[in-house]
C-alpha cells in the first residue's frame, strides 16, 4: 500500500496559506495508510450516494470531487467542490448527506469509520488534524452561501475563480499561466445557482472588459488584478 498524500492543516480564512502549512508526520501517514483503501475513479463516477449508509470517510489524493444535492424541482445543486488533500464524507444520522461524484479522474483513499475512530481515540494530534479538515468542509459550504448572496452573475463568477485560485495556491498547484478550471461550465452554473447561459455571458463580460483572459481550454488568467479583486469584494 503506497502512503496516502499528506493532509494540510487548513489555515484561518484570509491567512497567508504558505506560512501555515503543516504536514502529518511520517508516522501519522503510516497509521492512515495502514487502514486506507486506494480507489481510482474515472470522471463522472460516483463515490457514494446521498442517504447511503455512512461507513467511511475519504481523502482525495488527486483530482476533483463535487457534492450534489437533489432539489425538489428535480434540478441538482452542487454544494461544494473538493480537491487534493481534502477530507469528505459528511453524514447525518449515519447516512451520507450528499451524493459525491468525480469531476475529473480521481484517486481517493477510503478509511472505514469504525477503524478510523479507534485510531483517532488513540492519537489526539491526528484527531485535531481531522477536526481541522472537517471544519474546512463546513467552511466551504458557508463560502458558497456567501457567493449566492451576490445578485450579479459577473460577481459570482469572479468569486468562484477567486476560490479556485486560493485553493490552488494553498495546494501548491497554482499554474504559472493562470487558474486551472477543471469543472465544466454546467457544473459551475449548478454551483453558482445560475443558468449555463448566465455563466457564459458573465465570462464574456469579464473577458470583454479586460479583467480576465482564457488562453487555453479550462485555464483562466487574471489580466487586471485590481479590478478583479474589486469584483470579488463587492457584496
Amino acid at each position: 500500500m503506497e502512503p496516502i498524500p499528506p493532509l494540510w492543516l487548513a489555515p484561518p480564512a484570509g491567512a497567508r496559506t504558505a506560512s501555515l502549512k503543516t504536514l502529518l508526520t511520517p508516522a501519522h501517514r503510516r497509521k492512515l495508510a495502514a487502514i486506507a483503501t486506494r480507489l481510482e475513479l474515472r470522471a463522472r463516477m460516483p463515490v457514494y450516494q446521498a442517504d447511503a449508509q455512512a461507513d467511511s470517510v475519504f481523502i482525495i489524493g488527486d483530482g476533483v470531487i463535487k457534492a450534489v444535492h437533489d432539489l425538489p424541482s428535480g434540478r441538482q445543486q452542487i454544494v461544494s467542490f473538493w480537491f487534493a488533500r481534502d477530507v469528505f464524507g459528511l453524514a447525518e444520522d449515519g447516512r451520507y448527506v450528499y451524493t459525491t461524484i468525480a469531476v475529473t479522474p480521481v484517486t481517493v483513499y477510503r478509511l472505514p469509520i469504525e477503524t478510523l475512530r479507534r485510531v483517532l481515540l488513540d492519537d489526539s494530534y491526528l484527531q485535531f488534524q481531522f477536526l481541522t479538515k472537517i471544519t474546512h468542509e463546513f467552511r466551504e459550504s458557508q463560502r458558497q452561501k456567501l457567493v449566492l448572496i451576490r445578485r450579479d452573475a459577473v460577481g459570482r463568477v469572479a468569486m468562484f475563480l477567486s476560490m479556485l485560485a486560493r485553493q490552488q495556491r494553498g495546494a501548491g498547484g497554482e499554474r504559472a499561466g493562470g487558474i486551472a478550471v477543471p469543472m465544466s461550465r454546467s457544473d459551475i452554473a449548478a454551483y453558482l445557482g445560475l443558468t449555463l447561459e448566465a455563466v457564459s455571458r458573465a465570462t464574456r463580460r469579464l473577458v470583454g472588459h479586460g479583467v480576465i483572459a482564457i488562453p487555453e481550454r479550462r485555464v483562466v488568467r487574471i489580466l487586471d488584478p485590481r479590478r478583479f479583486e474589486q469584483l470579488v469584494a463587492k457584496i
